[in-house]
C-alpha cells in the first residue's frame, strides 16, 4: 500500500507524551557528541502481529533511544547498543494499520530516523539489499533486494523520491525472495538520499538510496616540484574535485588557500620551510572527497639545483624511436647527452622549467637489457637518469604511485612503465611478502597499469619488491619499488559545534579532537562549502567556516577530518524549512488542512489548547500520509476534548522529509 493509497487510513493517531517530547526536542546549536545518521533498518517492512529482531545502522547511534512517528502499532525495544549498530525488537500490533512509520534515534547528539513499514499478509517484506543503496552519477547500480513476497514487485511499482533515480529493470525470484534491481543514475540526478518505495498489492517497504558524485581523479600537478624554502602556487586539474579537501605527507611543508573554482581545478599555496631536506621521493598530495581519495606526487628539491625527478618511458626496443619527457626543476636552457652509440637523441625541446622533451632514437642493433645513462645538464648543474633497451614484448617497471603504503590501508597502486598492455588480469601485479593481498589488476593502456593493493594492519614494515606478469609469460620485477609504513596517528574527533546547521547560511565551525595536525576538513552532502580551515598549533582544534546553499537538503553530514595519517568523521544535521500549512479557519466536520510545501511525505497535524502543544490530553494528533486532511465528525469531537470546550485553540503540522528530518510548522490560531 502507497502512502498515497492510506492516507484515509494513518488517522486518529494519539502519540504518547514520551513520543511528542522526543521529537519536539532538537539538538542544540552546541552538540555535546556527534549527531547520529541512520542509513538502514533491516527487516525494513514487517507483517501486522509479528515480531521482528531488526539492525539500524548508520555512525553516532550508542546509547540511543527509540521513539515512533506515526500511526500506533509499533513498540520498539533497543535490545543491544554500538557505535555502528542497534539491535532492536520490533512489535507490530494486530490490529496496526498497514503503512509507514518513522523510527526516531534519540542521542545527546541530537536525532536521526528510519523508515520501517507496517504491512498487511502478502505485502513485501525486505531483510536485506546487498551491495549497500550507494550510487553514482552517471553509472547504473545494480542490486540484489532478499525477503519475503517479493515476486510482484515490479518497476512500475517502484517509486523514487528526487531527480534523476529510477529503476530500469525488476526481475523477481520465482519464489519471491530475492528481487534484481537495476537503478539508472543520470549525470544530473539529484545529490543526497532518494526514497525508494517498493510496492505489491499488499503493501509497501521504503528504503534510502544516497546518490554521490564519482571519485576525485587528478591528471596533473603543476608544479610538480618545489625547492626547499619556496613558496608555490600549486593547480591540480582533474576531475569530480568540487569541495574537495587536501593535505601532504611528511613534515616541513603546510598547504594553506585550498580553493576548487570549478570541478575540474582544484588550487592551493604549499609553503615548504627552509629547514626542509630534499628528498628523491615524491610527497603525496591526498586529494579527498566524500566519495573517496585519489593520490598525486610532488618532489621537494634543493634550492637553486638542476633536478630531475622522472622520465618517462624510461625504456624501448631496439629500432624504436621514443618519444621520452623528462620532469624536474630548473630545466630551463637544460640539454641532454647519452652515454651509448646505441642511442641518438633528436628534437630537444625545453618545455618549462619543470619539462624536457626529446626522441630516443635506438639502434636495430642495440643490445638489449641493458641500462643507459643519459646526462640532464644546465646553467643550475647536471644530473644523471637512466633509460634501458628492452627485448622486444618485454615488460618494463618505470616507477609506481604511490611508492609506499601504511598498514591497515587499502590504495589503488599505478605501475607506470612499457609493454605493460598484456597484464594478467586481476593477479598480474605481485608484491613480495606476506600481508599484501593484490586485486583487479587493469592495463589502462600500454604504458599504466592499476591494481588495488590492500596491506594487512600487522605486514611487515620495509620495501617490497613489484613484479608484473605479462598473459605472454614475461614479467618484470622493481627491487624495492614498494614501501610498507608505520601510521602515525590517526586524527580522532571529540566534538563538533554547532551540530545543527542552518541550511542558506554561513555557519562557524569547530571541531576539537586530536592528532590533526596538517589535516584538513570537508562536510559531506550536496550545498556545502568549507572555508578558511584553520589547524591550531596543538593539532586539537580546526576552525572553519561552513556554508551550505540555499535550498540544500535537511539531512544528516558528516564533518571528516582528513590527516596523511587516516580519517576521522563526526555528524552534524540540518532541519527543513518549517512547512507551510493552509489551515482551516474553523474546527467542523469537513474543514481542510493542507501542506503546501514540497519535499514532505508523513505528516502529523497537531491540535492543542495550547501553542506549547504539551503532550496529553489537551493535545490531539492525527497522522496523515498525504498533507491533505479533512477532518471527520470524530475528529471534531476529539479535538472539542483537547480545546477543554474553548472557542479558540492552536494548530500546527509536523512534516518529515525523504531524508527523515522533521518541519515544523509555526503554530496558526484556530477557532471552534
Amino acid at each position: 500500500m502507497t502512502f498515497t493509497a492510506c492516507a484515509r487510513s494513518l488517522r486518529r493517531s494519539v502519540l504518547g507524551a514520551a513520543l511528542v517530547a522526543g521529537l519536539v526536542t532538537m539538538p542544540g546549536l552546541a552538540a555535546a557528541v556527534c549527531a547520529p545518521a541512520a542509513t538502514a533498518i533491516f527487516p525494513a517492512s514487517g507483517i501486522a502481529g509479528t515480531s521482528v529482531t531488526a539492525t539500524i545502522a548508520g555512525s553516532g547511534l550508542a546509547g540511543g533511544t527509540l521513539t515512533v512517528y506515526g500511526d500506533a502499532g509499533l513498540t520498539t525495544t533497543v535490545q543491544s547498543s554500538a557505535e555502528t549498530t542497534l539491535t532492536v525488537r520490533l512489535d507490530l500490533a494486530v490490529a496496526a494499520v498497514p503503512g509507514e512509520r518513522i523510527i526516531f534515534v534519540d542521542t545527546p547528539g541530537g536525532t536521526t530516523g528510519v523508515s520501517f513499514v507496517i504491512n498487511a499478509v502478502g505485502g513485501p517484506v525486505v531483510d536485506a539489499v546487498s551491495p549497500p543503496l550507494i550510487a553514482t552519477l552517471g553509472q547504473a547500480l545494480a542490486v540484489t533486494v532478499s525477503g519475503a513476497d517479493l515476486g510482484a514487485v515490479t518497476a512500475a511499482g517502484i517509486a523514487i523520491s528526487g531527480a534523476g533515480v529510477s529503476v530500469s529493470s525488476a526481475t523477481p525470484s520465482l519464489d519471491g525472495t530475492t528481487l534484481a534491481l537495476t537503478f539508472t543514475v543520470d549525470p544530473a540526478a539529484d545529490l543526497g538520499t532518494h526514497a525508494v518505495t517498493l510496492t505489491n498489492p499488499g503493501g509497501s517497504a521504503v528504503l534510502q538510496l544516497y546518490v554521490q558524485r564519482p571519485p576525485p581523479t587528478i591528471a596533473t600537478v603543476e608544479p610538480a616540484a618545489g625547492e626547499v624554502g619556496a613558496t608555490v602556487p600549486l593547480t591540480l586539474t582533474g576531475t569530480n574535485l568540487l569541495g574537495a579537501a587536501l593535505v601532504v605527507t611528511g613534515s616541513g611543508v603546510t598547504i594553506s588557500g585550498v580553493v576548487t573554482p570549478d570541478d575540474a581545478t582544484l588550487t592551493a599555496t604549499l609553503s615548504i620551510d627552509a629547514a626542509t631536506s630534499p628528498s628523491t621521493e615524491p610527497r603525496l598530495l591526498i586529494v579527498t572527497t566524500e566519495s573517496g581519495q585519489t593520490t598525486a606526487e610532488f618532489f621537494v628539491v634543493a634550492a637553486g639545483v638542476l633536478t630531475v625527478t622522472g622520465i618517462e618511458p624510461g625504456a624501448g626496443e631496439p629500432g624504436q624511436t621514443v618519444s621520452v619527457t623528462i620532469h624536474g626543476l630548473h630545466l630551463t636552457g637544460a640539454d641532454v647527452t647519452e652515454s651509448s652509440p646505441d642511442l641518438g637523441l633528436t628534437n630537444k625541446v625545453v618545455v618549462d622549467d619543470e619539462t624536457l622533451t626529446l626522441d630516443v632514437v635506438i639502434a636495430g642493433g642495440a643490445a638489449t637489457q641493458t641500462n643507459w645513462t643519459l646526462t640532464v645538464s644546465g646553467a643550475a648543474g647536471s644530473t644523471d637518469v637512466t633509460f634501458r633497451v628492452l627485448a622486444p614484448g618485454d615488460p618494463f617497471i618505470g616507477s609506481l604511485s604511490p611508492p609506499f603504503g601504511n598498514r591497515g590501508s587499502t590504495i589503488a597502486l599505478f605501475v607506470h612503465g612499457v609493454n605493460l598492455a598484456l597484464i594478467v588480469p586481476g593477479t598480474g601485479v605481485d608484491l613480495s611478502g606476506p600481508k599484501i593481498v593484490e586485486s583487479n589488476a587493469t592495463a589502462i593502456d600500454d604504458r599504466t597499469v592499476r591494481a588495488t593493493i590492500a596491506i594487512d594492519p600487522l605486514a611487515n614494515v620495509g620495501y617490497r619488491d613489484v613484479t608484473v606478469n605479462l598473459t605472454s609469460g614475461k614479467s618484470d620485477t622493481r627491487s624495492a619499488g614498494f614501501r610498507v609504513n608505520v601510521p602515525g596517528q590517526v586524527p580522532v574527533i571529540d566534538d563538533v559545534a554547532p551540530g545543527l546547521v542552518p541550511s542558506g547560511a554561513t555557519t562557524s565551525m569547530q571541531v576539537s579532537g586530536s592528532n590533526f595536525a596538517g589535516g584538513a576538513v570537508l562536510v559531506t552532502g550536496p550545498g556545502a562549502v568549507v572555508t578558511n580551515p584553520v589547524v591550531n598549533g596543538a593539532g586539537t582544534l580546526i576552525t572553519f567556516d561552513l556554508t551550505l546553499a540555499p535550498g540544500a537538503p535537511a539531512e544528516n553530514r558528516a564533518v571528516i577530518v582528513i590527516t596523511e595519517n587516516g580519517t576521522a568523521r563526526c555528524g552534524i544535521s540540518t532541519n527543513p524549512e518549517p512547512p507551510t500549512l493552509l489551515a482551516a479557519k474553523l474546527v467542523k466536520p469537513g474543514a481542510l488542512f493542507t501542506v503546501t510545501s514540497p519535499g514532505f511525505r508523513l505528516f502529523v497535524f497537531e491540535f492543542s489548547v495550547s501553542e506549547l502543544f504539551t503532550p496529553g490530553p489537551e493535545t490531539w494528533t492525527i497522522a496523515d500520509a498525504d498533507g491533505s486532511l479533512t477532518l471527520s465528525r470524530l475528529d471534531d469531537v476529539d479535538i472539542g476534548r483537547a480545546y477543554r470546550e474553548r472557542h479558540r485553540g492552536f494548530v500546527r503540522v509536523r512534516a518529515v522529509t525523504t531524508t527523515n528530518r522533521i518541519g515544523i510548522s509555526p503554530a496558526q490560531t484556530i477557532r471552534r
